[in-house]
């Protein structure tokens, strides 16, 4: 897929990488151009199963990677996605941009949010910066392996297996839309 986005970003067709959870994944997404990436903060699970709770958001993912890119001079965006509360929105203040589900804008809507707030706990302060044997810099795109061995320690492997578990997540909503499609045209051939 990155490979297309190679292709596609030379072609100046803007591109986004989405459902990222590991910095080894948006390293690998700079490098091969994409416009945007959309790192997921919760497993994708979180959404659909209210009872399920994933242990908590990963924002710090968000900061090391806008702080990387910059540092490296990577014209690619983060996008962070799957906010779920209020305190993570501002915790993610300053990001470039951000995906924010209608419950969660009706919630930053009606709420008084005080700057100074925002400013203490917002990751994206001036004091915080991340460490520099974090940041630097890596490449991916023409070493598969040591990508794919990076990537599958990244996080004690968790990014993998949240990764393995939204593409599940999304065949399964595709088979439903698949299914839906297939009795709706059955529903009208009926009618005929």
């Amino acid at each position: 897929m990155l490979s297309a986005c190679r292709q596609l970003s030379a072609l100046d067709i803007h591109t986004i990488a989405t459902t990222l959870f590991t910095f080894e994944q948006a390293v690998l997404a700079a490098e091969c151009g994409c416009t945007y990436i959309a790192p997921f903060v919760h497993e994708l699970k979180a959404f659909f199963d209210e009872s399920y709770h994933d242990g908590g958001a990963n924002l710090v993912l968000c900061h090391e990677i806008q702080q990387y890119y910059q540092k490296h001079q990577y014209p690619t965006k983060v996008k962070a996605a799957g906010l779920l509360s209020l305190d993570e929105a501002k915790a993610l203040a300053g990001v470039a941009t951000m995906t924010v589900a209608p419950d969660l804008l009706r919630t930053l809507a009606t709420t008084r949010i005080d700057e100074k707030d925002v400013c203490e706990l917002s990751l994206f302060r001036d004091d915080n910066k991340i460490e520099e044997k974090k940041l630097e810099r890596k490449s991916y795109v023409y070493d598969e392996e040591g990508w794919r061995q990076a990537y599958a320690e990244a996080y004690d492997g968790k990014g993998q297996w949240k990764t393995v578990e939204a593409i599940g997540i999304f065949q399964e909503y595709q088979l439903k839309a698949e299914r839906l499609i297939q009795e709706t045209e059955q529903g009208s051939r009926d009618a005929n």
